[in-house]
């Protein structure tokens, strides 16, 4: 997702996001003002004996660490805040005081934190320091495995060097003998050295016994060696944290979760909303957008671009531009014949045609609209024009009356010039088969050869449904519009119109995306900069008025709709 999608996604479900927002940020602020304040209190305990040397061998560090994160997990065991609270004569649970307690190592290190929460700041620093002093109390004694080795390594060679005192005491008694027993003076230095030597090798001997005894006791201490370095101080302060950043922090996690349901839904969304997604899945090439227009109140002749309220609208620029690529693509031929037709009902198919046929005529063009929908027509409705005679009365009236009926009489003029409608008449049996008879191949060829039309537009029946539109499009050889309506028309809706059409060798010469969104095309013109932005001027004069820099135009326009 890159991020014009993201922010397409942003102004598409933004609204979500700020409700869920707001509603999670509103329900934590009420939980956490109405809790009382809490205060914490935290004692440091040192693990183990401090180490001395200054070359601590690994094992050393290591076993420090390893301890201090095994005195981590015995800290909320249960015997350790019962005896914790029967100290302090507290009818507490220990379940819930384990909620309130929280234990952590200093990194590089073997000190441990305990920290309790408490509404009462007194009893919150009596607890800690009585967790702290029930740790010692019930801390382990057993030896390590390396440790009982050291220790009987140590044994081992002090029972050696005690012999060796021992016989070294023995030798100096005989030496003290032979000293009394001679005279002989250079016998008397012989003994004295020898005495000396031992005197010196017994002196070692105990000395290392000596240092091999406190290397024992500091073992068989260092195991249940714990020592409350930092007690617990009544805090005088309670957390900082306690009601705004607990509500900022819902509101951040309920956009959170906004955000994510909205790229759930929009991955699941299986409509055409954009253009990138028209080129990507249809691979065609798209007309126009038409921005979405009215309300569903509105009369068809209020959603006509006719009106003065949506001359200057983003739909109604953007039928211009569906105009203006349908003329330079046929730049070199006249009376052009294109089939507008759509996927499914309801997707504003004879709307689209009926102002896309006004903004052809308000262009000069003198346009030809022929409502080939013979079930459900509507042009008749959205013009406000009789249908006794129509469609049917020009493929019909022969067949059935013997007559040839008169072209004139079934064409009828609208309040725009230059735009004149062709109505559906009465509602025949079998629509597909005049549709796609030669009859209606000869008034199609009638039409493209009279001199006074220059674009003829047959609204056509929804494709999905009926075969109408296929029928009249192998029989006419029209070029092919298809109408889309952006979060209604599905993917694979749309691509089976285009393989329908595809069967019969006809190819559609594009798509009009019809009622998009401007938060899903927010850059529908010029991207991300308005219509009405562009248009709207202030008046030379400085008055808050506004004129328009395209008056000119909308003016010739609004003459030919008057005429």
């Amino acid at each position: 997702m890159d991020i014009a999608q993201i922010i397409r996604l942003l102004r598409k479900w933004g609204w979500l996001m700020l409700i869920v927002a707001i509603i999670l940020g509103g329900i934590t602020y009420v939980i956490r003002s109405g809790q009382p304040s809490m205060y914490q209190a935290e004692t440091k305990i040192a693990i183990g004996g401090f180490i001395q040397a200054p070359n601590p061998n690994t094992s050393e560090i290591y076993t420090g660490l390893q301890l201090a994160e095994t005195y981590a997990e015995l800290v909320t065991t249960s015997e350790v805040l019962t005896g914790a609270l029967q100290t302090l004569d507290l009818d507490l649970d220990p379940d819930s005081l384990r909620g309130r307690i929280g234990v952590r190592t200093i990194p590089n290190t073997s000190l441990l934190v305990i920290t309790v929460r408490d509404e009462n700041p007194t009893q919150a620093a009596d607890l800690a320091n009585a967790v702290a002093n029930q740790l010692i109390l019930n801390s382990p004694t057993n030896l390590t495995p390396e440790q009982q080795q050291q220790i009987d390594i140590a044994n081992d060679q002090i029972a050696r060097l005690r012999d060796q005192l021992e016989s070294a005491g023995l030798q100096q008694q005989l030496l003290d003998q032979r000293r009394a027993a001679t005279t002989d003076q250079n016998e008397l230095e012989q003994i004295d050295a020898r005495y000396n030597a031992l005197t010196e090798q017994i002196n070692l001997a105990s000395a290392t016994i000596a240092q091999f005894n406190s290397t024992i006791s500091s073992l068989q201490q260092r195991t249940n060696s714990l020592d409350i370095v930092e007690p617990a101080s009544i805090p005088t302060s309670p957390l900082g944290n306690s009601v705004i950043i607990s509500t900022v922090l819902s509101m951040l996690a309920g956009v959170g979760l906004a955000f994510g349901f909205a790229m759930v839904m929009e991955y699941l969304d299986d409509t055409l909303r954009t253009t990138e997604q028209v080129a990507q899945v249809l691979g065609l090439p798209v007309l126009g957008t038409i921005a979405r227009f009215g309300k569903s109140s509105d009369t068809y002749s209020e959603r006509l671009i006719s009106s003065l309220a949506l001359m200057l609208s983003p739909a109604s620029e953007g039928y211009r531009t569906v105009r203006t690529n349908l003329m330079f693509s046929a730049a070199n031929e006249r009376h052009k014949v294109y089939l507008i037709t759509s996927a499914g009902p309801q997707e504003g198919k004879s709307l689209t045609s009926s102002n896309l046929a006004i903004s052809m005529a308000l262009a000069g063009q003198r346009v030809l609209l022929v409502d080939c929908d013979l079930r459900r027509p509507r042009l008749h409705e959205i013009f406000e024009l009789k249908n006794e005679l129509g469609l049917t009365t020009l493929l019909l009236s022969a067949h059935q009356n013997g007559n040839t009926p008169d072209l004139k009489q079934c064409i009828q003029n609208t309040h725009v010039d230059k735009l004149r409608v062709i109505t559906s008449g009465f509602i025949p049996q079998n629509p597909s088969e005049i549709l796609g008879s030669a009859l209606m191949q000869h008034w199609v060829r009638t039409f493209q050869e009279a001199s006074d039309i220059d674009v003829i537009l047959l609204d056509t029946p929804p494709t999905l449904l009926l075969s109408d539109s296929v029928v009249l499009a192998a029989s006419t050889n029209a070029e092919v519009v298809f109408v889309i309506e952006a979060g209604r028309t599905r993917r694979a809706a749309a691509q089976r119109v285009k393989e329908m059409f595809a069967h019969i060798g006809c190819q559609i010469t594009g798509v009009i995306l019809n009622g998009v969104s401007m938060r899903d095309e927010s850059y529908y013109y010029g991207y991300g900069y308005g219509y009405d932005s562009y248009y709207l001027r202030p008046n030379s004069n400085g008055g808050n008025g506004a004129e328009r820099s395209g008056s000119s135009k909308s003016t010739q326009e609004t003459q030919a709709i008057r005429r």
